[in-house]
């Protein structure tokens, strides 16, 4: 009987021990796999004249880039606004100055057009006078055109261009924040009022879906020059259908969000990712059967980033408040996030786009310099390569 109750034991421990090693080298080969992936590289670029925060940057038509407006750098404590404009040539690899647009503007909107041109909305003047009009490039001449007038001034909005190219502009404030949208058909003859939103909205998010409705998630609920203001946050999320005019809300977020990102996937679905506090969270939304689901979270909590969908399927998140250099790349299958390379200086309230190679170009903002406690509005690019 003691024979048979010590062969026993000995057959137990070796599977005990067979089974711990195999999970043991499960562990270690699965990070092994994470560790040899290629996650890309950020290189210097060409840099900007101007440095520039709280602007916009958008791809042309024929795939040049297009940098305006913000608040540039000034001798006094009150930040200048900037009017000035320049364009990125693919062909050359520099920068050019193109004719200042006709009013001072930051925390503007803009879009590419339906026919390649770039359209600059609203945003605060010098006296921080929310602007109701709009401006067209002609990137061939350098000249900008005024577009239509919008019903109401605002800045801290959002703004897309639909499927058929009409341009939808939502939210945002002017004395309060704002739940108006305005649209303007593809004719750009003028803005007109459409539903309003259910809940007012600044510093939020709106994205066109698959389907051709518009999301908008988040947002602040007031108009505060506190980013630190995470309670005024809102979880709510509405959809616009064109063909009604009308907003339908949908179901929250699991999170009160502004100054986040959105961003639609592949398979229609849209990944939003941090924003004030600044937060570390992520979660999903799936229009299919309306929820929000919450996915693996980042290294370390960011607002104020910018986020792009890859041609190799990943997602990645540059910057952030506060002028965070590690970039983040998120794997859509596992749900999970990588730190990625690093920026050569920190930065957040800059803007990126993705380039028609699958680049992606990182300019401008507040950034870091050499003094570690010091930091700066930047002219600096950097060029991000994906990995493969």
């Amino acid at each position: 009987m003691k024979t048979m109750l010590k062969v026993l034991f000995l057959g137990l421990l070796i599977i005990s021990t067979v089974f711990c090693s195999n999970e043991s080298q499960e562990t270690e080969t699965e990070a092994v796999d994470q560790s040899d992936r290629d996650l890309g590289f950020f290189s210097d670029g060409a840099n900007m004249t101007d440095a520039r925060m709280d602007f916009v940057s958008l791809v042309l038509g024929n795939g040049d880039v297009v940098s305006a407006g913000g608040r540039g750098r000034g001798a006094t404590e009150r930040v200048p606004r900037l009017a000035t404009a320049e364009i990125f040539e693919i062909a050359t690899g520099e920068w050019k100055s193109v004719n200042e647009m006709s009013s001072k503007r930051e925390v503007l909107c803009g879009v590419t057009l339906a026919d390649g041109r770039a359209m600059i909305i609203g945003g605060a003047d010098t006296r921080r006078v929310s602007l109701k009009t709009t401006e067209i490039l002609d990137s061939s001449s350098g000249e900008w055109i005024k577009g239509p007038k919008m019903k109401k001034g605002r800045y801290k909005h959002s703004c897309a261009t639909l499927n058929d190219g009409t341009v939808i502009v939502a939210g945002g404030a002017d004395i309060g924040v704002l739940a108006t949208v305005e649209i303007s058909g593809p004719s750009l003859d003028e803005f007109a009022l459409t539903g309003e939103m259910n809940e007012s909205r600044a510093l939020f998010t709106l994205t066109v879906l698959s389907d051709g409705k518009v999301l908008a998630a988040g947002g602040s609920s007031k108009n505060t020059q506190d980013t630190d203001s995470a309670e005024l946050n809102r979880t709510s999320a509405e959809i616009w259908d064109q063909a009604t005019g009308e907003w339908t809300l949908v179901s929250p977020m699991n999170t009160a969000r502004a100054s986040h990102t959105a961003s639609l996937l592949e398979d229609g679905r849209v990944l939003v990712v941090g924003g004030t506090g600044p937060l570390a969270s992520a979660e999903i939304y799936d229009p299919s059967d309306d929820t929000w689901t919450l996915t693996g979270e980042l290294s370390m909590g960011r607002q104020l980033h910018t986020a792009h969908l890859l041609d190799n399927g990943t997602l990645i998140v540059i910057g952030g408040s506060n002028t965070l250099a590690e970039s983040e790349v998120y794997d859509i299958e596992s749900g999970q996030w990588l730190v990625g390379p690093s920026l050569t200086f920190g930065r957040h309230q800059h803007t990126s786009v993705k380039m028609n190679d699958g680049n992606v170009m990182v300019i401008g903002g507040q950034a870091e310099t050499e003094d570690a406690d010091r930091r700066e509005l930047s002219n600096l690019i950097e060029i991000y390569s994906p990995g493969q």
